[in-house]
């Protein structure tokens, strides 16, 4: 791609300072790989990769990737890609009907959960995961479904008109608003490519009468050995797969002079392309400038170059978002919001895109004009030091948090690694070395290496320009040729150079005064209620003279972080006005701390590990936070000043108010006249339901919203502190002296709860709601279940029981045998608040015509449930299933919220609920179900189109 420069003597500035930077790094140096994996190829062409890896011990994933996807579909096969995806779970060679899931099922692996697939634009998937492999001939079946994907799925005719209708309700699912728009904005963005002619989902005319033999002449056209991949990873011996995969595959025959596969590109534009996207159902407004930017080469991709570009352009990212977060917020601000992101466009570019939330319809040229002059000044000037220092703080820091997420890589991670290297080309990577390589090279960055890269990541071509708008507001959009004049009218500007914001340290007006501790007790789990399979120990309490509460478990372990929770009985349930404390909630995030507002606390918070956070619940106020052992004292002061140094801004409150007053206005359609009506034949009486009315809204002021921050947040007495990591307690006792029993605490009883959790209403209920003039041709379909049931780990357990086998039992009657809808979404949940109870919620998306058919389906397989209860069969399934699962959580015991839990009466149902698995009997859920399912509590909700 030719790329403008501003001038020559730049241009030879910039080859300048890049040949002096490649004097200390060598772009050349190929980057550490992952030597632990075994890749090989067949005779026939077919490629695989093994490696072994243990998390989880004792399974494996297997999966086979096709290097195509709707790119190589003819006009005639629009959507075949992903219409023979589905056909592989209807019968192979060696596993005809379903017996593929049925065997998997027999040994705990769940399709769905551990068998599934997906179709992209460029490659498809096929996965069966968490095998468990103590036994040779599981290893052998998982092998022998691969291979009968890659050569042997049958496409039988009746499993074909079966199929149809699922796949055709998969389409009818993403027919909403939300899916229109990304489609449309990708289209614009893809402008002159295979890739905007093309959508994984295909064409509904095409799906409903496509021939066999399409289906059949499409699968062997593109479904072979050289244009496959086997991939291996788990608890297993590496040789001997490799002699099973080759003894398995090699028999598939080679297909010589196939077809070749394109590899499609999206062309580069010169002049920006704008484009327009509207729809009558969507309330979402929106403008973005996307600058599609090249991937680096093959040969880049493995060198420190491509580590070096990652780490500039994370750089970038960072600084531009920051000067993204002043624009916003400064008084002549242009827009709402301004978003920057880099994306992909399949294999073909990448992007960086800056995507502007208008302050109101009127506004939308305003805020196409707000990210050119951003995208624009950076052009210009370029970044500061003063800007690059804390940026590169950030980057640096985020580098480590990236590696403490994936330096102990589960088994799937590795096969994303192989997927990505086998479609894409990307490199193995020894995640260990390449994470030293970041570290040593983001040293040697600086502002410099930075700016000399803005031609390539703001480049004056390759810009796409989309408006996303509902069809009301399209009378507010520019035409294209006031969009480049805009941009004409920018470019030749002088525009300011941005003043970094002077970074601020958090000085306390006055330094606390220690207060007193008036009791100290160690704690043992007797002394909480905790019934769990390991003791509490290492735990102190002290009671503050202010009346609030601290415990703290010191945690010894890898992690170097302390985390924070705290409560008080309050939130929601006080007598104050509770729309005003919704009000409160929603503007939480913009309360000044100590003169700070939200974006220069997000940043200093940031810059020193730590977080504070304050939030109500129906029946507390609550803070939660953590802290890393390098900055405890910079937590607690400001844990201190969240109490004491917190007010309401009246810029930011009226931008709040002027957003829910939109949102009010914006509120009158279909879906939320709907959402509303359901809302209210749901539950009983509750004020969190009552609606905003634009005069409450208008009366809210900055002195009305702190005054409440300071009723919940104010006055530490009745707050328990919980304090749960590796720091001792001594260390955190003088920090808690100082900054929490410093804090004055007034003694005034926290008043009687006035409200509480609004409960299900009984007997039956059913709302259909005809929506008038609408695009999406679907019907939304709820159906809920309630009974009491006592807030038990036995009662939880036969509720997931139940879930699952509901679940399965309507992917068999109607997604498979009716092709009545995609999906059907069954949960099943336990509450003790307001009362102790459990509903089951039957969710799914169908044609309107097949809505009362489905419903009756729905009750008919309640009905089977509680006439007969569940099989022996899906008790030993589920059974295998769930004890799989719960084998593979390596998870370290969550002490705070188990300490916290138990101090606010709820019960830890989750951990012994475990242990029943085993001890489940179908007579017991039989009984279960007829208890909860025979009440006559019952809702129905449909939201449907007028026809």
């Amino acid at each position: 791609m030719n790329i403008i420069k501003r001038s020559a003597i730049l241009l030879a500035a910039i080859i300048f300072a890049a040949s002096g930077f490649a004097q200390n790094i060598n772009f050349n140096e190929k980057l550490p790989l992952d030597q632990n994996f075994k890749v090989g190829k067949l005779e026939n062409g077919l490629t695989y990769y093994i490696r072994k890896a243990e998390n989880p011990k004792g399974k494996a994933e297997f999966f086979i990737v096709h290097n195509v996807g709707s790119l190589q579909e003819d006009e005639d096969q629009r959507g075949l890609a992903h219409f023979l995806e589905h056909m592989a779970f209807n019968g192979t060679k060696h596993f005809p009907d379903k017996r593929l899931l049925e065997y998997f099922g027999s040994i705990g692996v769940k399709f769905g959960a551990n068998i599934n697939a997906y179709t992209s634009m460029e490659r498809t998937v096929y996965n069966i995961s968490a095998v468990p492999v103590e036994r040779s001939v599981v290893i052998d079946s998982a092998l022998l479904a691969l291979h009968d994907w890659s050569h042997y799925i049958s496409c039988e005719p009746e499993e074909i008109e079966a199929e149809r209708g699922v796949v055709r309700e998969e389409w009818r699912r993403g027919d909403d608003a939300r899916t229109r728009m990304m489609k449309g904005i990708n289209r614009v963005e893809q402008t002159g490519s295979r890739f905007a002619q093309r959508d994984v989902i295909g064409l509904p005319e095409i799906i409903n009468t496509f021939s066999r033999q399409t289906l059949v002449d499409y699968y062997h056209k593109w479904y072979r050995p050289d244009l496959q991949a086997v991939v291996v990873v788990g608890d297993i011996d590496v040789n001997d797969i490799e002699k099973r995969i080759i003894e398995r595959f090699s028999p598939i025959p080679t297909v010589k002079n196939g077809a070749v596969r394109e590899k499609y590109s999206v062309p580069d534009n010169k002049k920006p392309i704008v484009g327009y996207h509207t729809d009558p159902e969507t309330k979402a407004l929106s403008v973005r400038m996307t600058i599609k930017i090249p991937h680096l080469s093959t040969d880049e991709l493995y060198s420190h170059k491509a580590q070096y570009d990652e780490l500039i352009k994370a750089l970038f990212l960072d600084m531009f978002r920051v000067r993204a977060q002043v624009a916003a917020e400064s008084t002549d601000s242009l827009f709402r919001a301004l978003v920057p992101v880099y994306g992909n466009i399949s294999y073909a570019s990448g992007t960086f895109t800056t995507t502007a939330l208008p302050i109101n319809n009127k506004g939308i040229t305003n805020a196409l004009k707000g990210i050119f002059i951003e995208v624009e000044r950076a052009r210009q000037h370029g970044f500061d030091p003063e800007e690059f220092a804390p940026a590169f703080e950030r980057v640096k820091r985020q580098l480590d948090v990236n590696y403490n997420r994936i330096k102990k890589p589960k088994n799937s991670d590795y096969v994303s690694f192989a997927v990505d290297h086998f479609t894409r080309e990307y490199p193995l990577l020894d995640i260990d070395a390449n994470y030293k390589l970041s570290k040593e090279l983001i040293e040697k960055i600086t502002v410099e290496d930075v700016n000399n890269h803005l031609d390539r990541i703001l480049s004056l071509e390759n810009r796409v320009i989309i408006f996303a708008v509902p069809e009301s507001d399209k009378e507010y959009l520019p035409t294209e040729d006031q969009v480049l004049a805009l941009l004409d009218e920018i470019k030749e500007t002088s525009l300011d150079k941005f003043i970094p914001l002077t970074e601020k340290d958090m000085v306390m007006k006055t330094t606390p005064v220690s207060g007193k501790i008036t009791k100290e007790r160690a704690l043992a789990s007797k002394d909480l209620n905790i019934k769990y399979e390991k003791s509490l120990d290492s735990t102190i309490e002290w009671t503050l003279a202010n009346g609030a509460k601290v415990i703290w478990k010191e945690e010894k372990g890898k992690e170097k972080v302390v985390r924070m929770r705290a409560f008080r009985p309050g939130g929601y349930a006080l007598p104050e006005d509770p729309l005003l404390a919704r009000i409160m909630e929603r503007y939480m995030s913009n309360f000044h701390v100590n003169g700070f507002n939200k974006n220069e606390l997000t940043k200093w918070s940031s810059s020193k590990g730590i977080l504070v956070k304050p939030s109500v619940s129906m029946r507390h106020n609550e803070f939660s936070g953590s802290f890393e052992l390098k900055e405890p004292e910079e937590f607690f002061k400001l844990l201190h000043m969240y109490f004491n140094q917190v007010a309401a801004d009246e810029r930011d409150v009226n931008n709040t108010k002027t957003q829910l007053i939109k949102n009010i206005r914006n509120n009158q359609g279909e879906v939320n006249r709907f959402r509303d009506s359901v809302t209210k034949l749901k539950y009983n009486f509750n004020p969190l339901t009552v609606p905003f009315t634009e005069e409450f809204v208008n009366n809210i002021s900055a002195k009305k919203l702190t005054d409440l921050y300071y009723k919940h947040f104010g006055n530490p007495d009745g707050y328990t502190f919980v304090f749960t990591g590796p720091m001792d307690a001594t260390k955190g006792k003088a920090l808690v002296e100082k900054y929490i029993a410093s804090l004055n605490g007034d003694k005034i009883k926290t008043p009687a709860l006035k409200y509480k959790e609004s409960a299900f209403r009984k007997g039956e209920v059913s709302l259909r709601y005809k929506a008038k003039n609408m695009l999406s041709t679907k019907a939304s379909v709820s159906r809920i279940y309630s009974g009491e049931i006592d807030y038990t780990a036995e009662n939880s357990m036969m509720a997931k029981f139940i879930t699952y086998i509901l679940r399965d039992r309507y992917m068999k009657s109607i997604r498979e045998e009716k092709g009545g809808t995609y999906h059907v979404g069954v949960t099943g949940d336990l509450s003790r608040m307001p009362e102790n109870s459990v509903n089951f919620s039957i969710d799914f998306d169908t044609d309107p015509a097949l809505v009362d058919e489905l419903l009756e389906i729905v009750q008919l397989e309640i009905d089977k449930l509680v006439a007969s209860g569940p099989t022996q069969k899906e008790m030993r399934e589920i059974k295998l299933y769930l004890e799989k699962v719960y084998k593979d959580q390596t998870e370290d015991t969550a002490w705070l919220t188990l300490i916290s839990d138990a101090l606010r009466q709820i019960p830890d149902i989750a951990t012994p609920a475990k242990k029943m698995v085993d001890k489940m009997d179908a007579g017991d859920i039989h009984t279960f179900a007829k208890k909860v399912f025979t009440t006559g509590n019952r809702m129905t909700f449909v939201f449907e189109p007028e026809l």
